[in-house]
């Protein structure tokens, strides 16, 4: 039985509940994780740079983990172009910035940002939008070879 809100099935809202949930506690033991070694004097990346990169990271597996089980698109054989234009968008978006980013000295991107936590979360961006594009692509190419 498909719901009316998002076309979901019981069987994929189920899933994409359960990897929600699962992401959620991930993400909050690394929050605390990061949390305990910096209260020890352990610091990975500056503050505001590893809580967003802590976040991305966990947001980029659950995507992949819906597109994984298919429980980030409805059943329906319907395409939905506007999803893939925002992921595109995106994913230009990242790439210009890295172009431009990486253009600079290595002098002049540590004074411009005070460390490297900018270039930490660029790359974590890039790299998170480059698996959950490249997963929901492999996604549907496998889905049109079993219509075949």
């Amino acid at each position: 039985m498909n719901d009316k809100k998002n076309g979901l099935d019981e069987m994929q809202n189920q899933h994409r509940n359960k990897v929600g949930n699962h992401m959620f506690l991930i993400m909050t033991s690394l929050l605390f994780i990061n949390n305990g070694l910096r209260g020890i004097g352990i610091t990975w990346i500056e503050y505001p740079a590893n809580i967003m990169v802590i976040v991305i990271v966990c947001l980029s597996i659950y995507l992949v983990r819906l597109f994984i089980a298919n429980a980030y698109t409805p059943i329906s054989r319907q395409s939905n172009n506007i999803s893939w234009i925002i992921v595109v968008i995106c994913a230009i978006a990242v790439g210009a910035s890295a172009f431009l980013f990486f253009g600079q000295s290595s002098v002049e991107v540590a004074e411009t940002t005070d460390g490297y936590g900018a270039i930490a979360l660029l790359i974590a961006s890039a790299v998170g939008l480059i698996v959950v594009f490249a997963t929901a692509l492999v996604k549907k190419r496998s889905n049109k070879d079993d219509e075949d």
